[in-house]
């Protein structure tokens, strides 16, 4: 954590007071590693004013003690962003007006996911979405390095077999149920802009639920 607040000071002292704007429209491509590699892809695609509509989805194969199984997340979520100078506006104290610059972006995303398990013996589908929220800051240059800090508050479930009651023989396939929690990931992203179009990433996060993950990609920004 020390570093990344270090790493995230550097990249907003490389910032001219008329900064660019962050650019809230790219395809993406992404490998994920946890116990095991996953792949990924992401849409962002803007709309009027400061909203923007976020596709993702993600294949990963999930390891545990007695068994694994795919996981497939489509998820689809509404996004609104701002430059902290605009949200505040300004403070006022006593007579004494204090400026804001626009030294980062806060971002808010609000949507649904799906899931869909499968595994050698049996598969299925959840029966009803997910809500989706990630909340961040976005901060640095969106022509060299940025980065992101963020928090995914979001329902999520694990795949669990169901246990043959006590004293009862149980002579059907195996059956599995969904373990429902709420997750929480906090994590970090930095982005070097290659140039107008073309941007690599590295992200890191947390779960509660699941293993941690390293995320490497690839951004057609546009």
């Amino acid at each position: 954590m020390p570093f990344l607040i270090v790493f995230s000071i550097f990249i907003s002292c490389d910032e001219d007071d008329k900064k660019l704007p962050f650019k809230y429209s790219h395809l993406g491509l992404h490998i994920i590693q946890t116990d095991k590699t996953a792949l990924g892809g992401s849409l962002s695609v803007p709309l009027p004013g400061s909203l923007y509509v976020v596709l993702e989805r993600k294949a990963e194969e999930i390891d545990n003690d007695d068994y694994s199984y795919e996981r497939i997340i489509n998820a689809a979520r509404i996004g609104v962003h701002a430059g902290i100078a605009d949200v505040l506006s300004s403070i006022s104290s006593r007579g004494i007006k204090i400026i804001v610059k626009n030294i980062f972006d806060v971002y808010a995303e609000l949507g649904i996911k799906s899931s869909a398990y499968e595994n050698d013996i049996n598969s299925f589908s959840e029966d009803d979405a997910k809500a989706n929220v990630i909340a961040g800051i976005r901060f640095g240059n969106p022509i060299g390095w940025e980065g992101k800090l963020f928090i995914d508050f979001s329902k999520d479930a694990e795949l669990k077999v169901k246990e043959c009651p006590a004293g009862s023989i149980c002579t059907q396939s195996i059956e599995y149920e969904l373990d429902d929690e709420t997750d929480q990931k906090y994590g970090a992203s930095f982005a070097y802009n290659i140039n107008k179009r073309n941007s690599v990433i590295i992200e890191m996060s947390s779960s509660k639920i699941f293993d941690s993950s390293l995320k490497l990609g690839y951004q057609f920004n546009f």
